[in-house]
């Protein structure tokens, strides 16, 4: 992690944080510390010098905790910080219509007019074809922005062979953006308050350099990074901005304002929690598990002896042959104090995915196009 040019952090203090980051405490010498007071030091060992403004940029499929402890964190560096994620970064290289492709240690994440994350635990051609089918199929594209960053391992092996892909396929421009592309469109980046007289003049290009100075965060880090936040095109309906969170081998869009935390305790099995912000009784609930028998039947039957074998009341309205989003599916209703949890479970490539709807007794259509959208996108990553 640097500031600027030549300002390196702490290297062990650094690896710490991010190892940490998920955690609410970390160890340093042997020292229990609070991962955002760790975070803290972190970035004021940076040492920016007497920056007006700071910019900082992080990997765009982050969960919002994890964009929440480094905000927090970044307040040590003056009271201007701003967190962008990289692809807001990397939109910046084309004014026209762009779709970008991040690629990451264990998947590559597609984003424009819909977001995709395709796994790259296979054979490096069908990650090439996969993704390159998943730029085709999003309209309205001109240009599409690679960003392959050196310390992600075979980036830019891989960027080029989808480039390559992408070229042959014609009708759009294809930018392979490397760690010093990016430091170039950041250091080109005025912020919107710049005046034009020459004063403002010096002011604008030191923010120009303030705001490159957070862009290596952002290599540091790369494959540790689980969820993208991309806004989806508005259309004629209110469409809420959602964020791709990658939990385990599965991913799924939910939406970018709602709280993300993982429930290991009370009733049910250990999951992903998303919640909304204006409802406590409201949320989204994910599980994953590895399964040996890839088949829905094993499936239902797995569940059916677990729902016999709760109190009765518990689950109820179960289906071993339900559809959704076009997929066969097994659901079934959760009851509990105060709200009802709807369950639509299959399995895709070995990995049962189970996600819950949850809403107050009555009122489903609480959370029905957050349910559907996250039920509709939903896929393993291996």
């Amino acid at each position: 992690m640097c500031c600027g040019v030549g300002t390196v952090a702490d290297v062990e203090l650094e690896r710490v944080a991010f190892e940490s980051l998920d955690d609410a405490v970390a160890l340093v010498d042997l020292r229990p510390v609070t991962v955002e007071s760790l975070w803290r030091s972190v970035l004021e060992s940076l040492k920016c010098g007497d920056a007006d403004s700071v910019t900082v940029i992080y990997p765009s499929w982050w969960t919002p905790r994890r964009v929440g402890v480094i905000r927090t964190a970044a307040e040590v560096l003056g009271d201007k910080a701003v967190m962008k994620p990289r692809s807001w970064l990397l939109d910046q290289a084309s004014t026209s219509a762009v779709a970008t492709v991040e690629i990451a240690d264990g998947f590559v994440v597609v984003s424009g007019s819909t977001v995709v994350a395709e796994t790259r635990r296979r054979e490096q051609r069908a990650v090439v074809e996969a993704v390159v089918s998943a730029v085709l199929r999003m309209a309205t594209i001109d240009t599409i922005v690679i960003d392959a960053p050196r310390t992600v391992c075979g980036a830019g092996t891989l960027s080029a062979l989808i480039a390559e892909e992408l070229r042959a396929a014609g009708g759009m421009t294809v930018l392979e953006i490397g760690d010093m592309e990016l430091r170039k469109l950041a250091a080109g980046i005025v912020p919107s308050d710049a005046s034009d007289d020459d004063g403002a003049s010096e002011g604008a290009g030191r923010r120009r350099w303030q705001l490159a100075l957070m862009v290596p965060i952002v290599s540091a880090v790369l494959g540790v990074g689980v969820a993208v936040h991309r806004p989806t095109p508005p259309t004629v309906q209110d469409v809420v901005p959602t964020t791709v969170v990658v939990e385990g081998h599965v991913a799924l869009e939910v939406p970018s304002g709602w709280p993300v935390r993982r429930v290991v305790a009370g009733p049910g099995s250990a999951r992903l929690q998303i919640s909304s912000p204006s409802d406590p009784e409201v949320a989204l609930h994910v599980t994953q598990s590895k399964v040996a028998l890839a088949g829905l039947d094993a499936t239902a039957e797995f569940l059916k002896s677990a729902i016999d074998s709760a109190p009765a009341g518990v689950f109820v309205d179960f289906n071993p042959a339900g559809q959704n989003a076009g997929r066969p599916v097994v659901t079934y209703r959760e009851v509990r104090s105060g709200h009802d949890v709807r369950w639509t479970v299959w399995v895709d490539k070995a990995i049962r995915i189970s996600i819950g709807c949850q809403s107050r007794h009555g009122l489903g259509a609480a959370t029905s196009s957050e349910c559907d959208r996250a039920v509709r996108s939903a896929r393993a990553v291996m």
